[in-house]
């Protein structure tokens, strides 16, 4: 049961994969997470800041601002410019690029990357009755989805109670304080 404030805000992420990123830069990118599916980073850059080449696995990224920037892509130099939103996901497959935040305010982002290289399968179209996207349908709006990979943002207000459903794994990014408690199937744990 959710207990806290107005509104649950949250990003379930289910992954299975590809490489590391290369030339990280530790005064803008940190490793928050790891295990054998993933890699989580947490990227600062602020305000007119550049990093220089580094390249990115297959993944996806959560803005936690809104922002401006600018990408070099190498080797071939194509310049691209994105506007980004708190809230955006995005999917991208590996590259290898110059970044810099053109905007007015700090660039934030989580940033999934893949650790293997093969998808999951494609998506299915049949829905599984226990799935989170059929049990729980008031509160979990679809974002993003593909071989690879299945964003939820998951908007449960203070006291609500879910259904019983199922997530095949998954990532949970919070991006709201909140209490909760769980209780898995089919051994009855309850986990607060």
């Amino acid at each position: 049961m959710n207990k806290p404030g107005p509104l649950l805000l949250s990003w379930l992420l289910f992954a299975a994969s590809l490489a590391a990123q290369e030339g990280t830069h530790p005064d803008t990118q940190t490793v928050i997470f790891e295990n054998d599916l993933v890699r989580v980073w947490e990227v600062r850059v602020a305000a007119g800041v550049a990093e220089p080449k580094h390249s990115h696995g297959r993944g996806v990224t959560i803005a936690l601002s809104d922002y401006e920037n600018e990408t070099k892509s190498v080797p071939d130099g194509k310049i691209s410019n994105g506007h980004n939103r708190f809230g955006d996901v995005k999917w991208a497959e590996p590259v290898t690029h110059e970044a810099r935040n053109t905007g007015s305010t700090d660039q934030r982002v989580i940033r999934i990357e893949m650790k293997k290289a093969a998808p999951l399968a494609a998506p299915s179209a049949a829905k599984d009755p226990l799935d989170a996207l059929v049990a729980y349908k008031d509160s979990q709006k679809l974002l993003f989805e593909n071989a690879y990979v299945r964003a939820i943002e998951d908007r449960g207000p203070a006291g609500n109670l879910t259904p019983k459903h199922t997530h095949p794994r998954g990532l949970l990014i919070n991006l709201s304080d909140f209490d909760s408690e769980t209780t898995t199937w089919p051994d009855g744990k309850v986990n607060a």
